[in-house]
């Protein structure tokens, strides 16, 4: 068995060798809704699984796919992540134009940013897998169906009797992809009417850059600063739940004022808190009005939306 350090040495020299890795994502802020039913989803997530075996030289290591905008944690050269970007938004503009309402996709354009060291790329793909818990108590980072998160660390997805399109013959393959050239994606394999996360997203990849199972699962919860980090360079919104920014403020509460009780704080006491919230962890004021019970007109006050 590896030690600790052998187990890191390993993870850099993986890293090292395979990159360069990115970040790309869309402004949920300025976009619509785009994916607004399962549908919706299943046909994204198989656009973006098409665009992905269509650019070879790119590999998706995990992504989230919300209904307003999308992450990407990619291995390739930056021109032509950015070239799998279009084929997909493509793709999406095409398909979902003859199922739902008209879209304005001028507003779905997407960033791209260099991860540079390990220590960066475990924490955006933890910030990437825990985009959907974050956003909804209806899932963990290994319930979301709609991105990598799910297929991490997981042996029993992998054990899905998923089939190839060419078992699936080519009527069904068409169906399922809306592609016409299915001989070019051929071994994408299906759950189902779902397209199998493991055939298009290199998770052996991802997984590689963790020492093992149990650094991945303590990587989830215990990365509060990175994650901070990570909002305010991708100017996200929230990125902790009601749960873990209570602990924040509760640890931030005991080393100020030495007091963990957050109702017991003074009024000055609670504006000082705020701030720090606030300004450092990207808490809404709505989120702030839940863990501090104040009246959410002195938050819009403080901090005016």
């Amino acid at each position: 068995m590896l030690t600790f350090a052998e187990k890191e040495r390993e993870c850099e020299r993986i890293f090292e060798k395979s990159g360069p890795f990115w970040h790309l994502y869309t402004d949920g802020r300025i976009m619509e809704d785009f994916l607004c039913t399962e549908e919706n989803f299943k046909i994204a997530m198989t656009a973006l699984a098409v665009a992905t075996v269509l650019f070879k030289k790119v590999r998706i290591i995990t992504f989230e796919l919300m209904s307003n905008h999308i992450h990407l944690i990619l291995n390739g050269n930056a021109e032509d992540c950015m070239g799998l970007f279009e084929k997909l938004k493509a793709r999406l503009k095409r398909i979902l134009k003859t199922h739902e309402r008209a879209i304005d996709w001028r507003k779905f354009q997407a960033e791209i940013l260099p991860i540079t060291t390990l220590d960066a790329l475990r924490n955006e793909i933890i910030y990437v897998n825990r985009n959907a818990f974050v956003a909804s108590p209806h899932f963990t980072p290994f319930s979301y169906p709609w991105g990598g998160g799910c297929a991490y660390f997981s042996p029993i997805l992998r054990q899905l009797p998923a089939k190839t399109l060419r078992e699936s013959g080519f009527n069904k393959a068409r169906e399922l992809t809306h592609f016409r050239e299915i001989r070019m994606i051929e071994d994408l394999k299906f759950y189902g009417d779902v397209v199998y996360i493991p055939s298009f997203c290199r998770t052996d990849i991802g997984e590689s850059m963790f020492r093992d199972a149990r650094s991945y699962f303590n990587s989830l919860t215990r990365n509060a600063e990175s994650f901070s980090q990570i909002a305010q360079r991708l100017k996200d919104s929230v990125f902790l739940t009601d749960d873990e920014m209570y602990a924040v403020a509760a640890k931030y509460a005991e080393s100020s004022f030495g007091n963990r009780q957050l109702g017991l704080l003074d009024p000055e006491q609670k504006i000082q808190l705020c701030k720090e919230l606030h300004f450092k962890y990207n808490a809404s004021n709505q989120q702030i009005r839940r863990l501090l019970k104040l009246d959410i007109s002195i938050l819009n006050e403080l901090f005016p939306q």
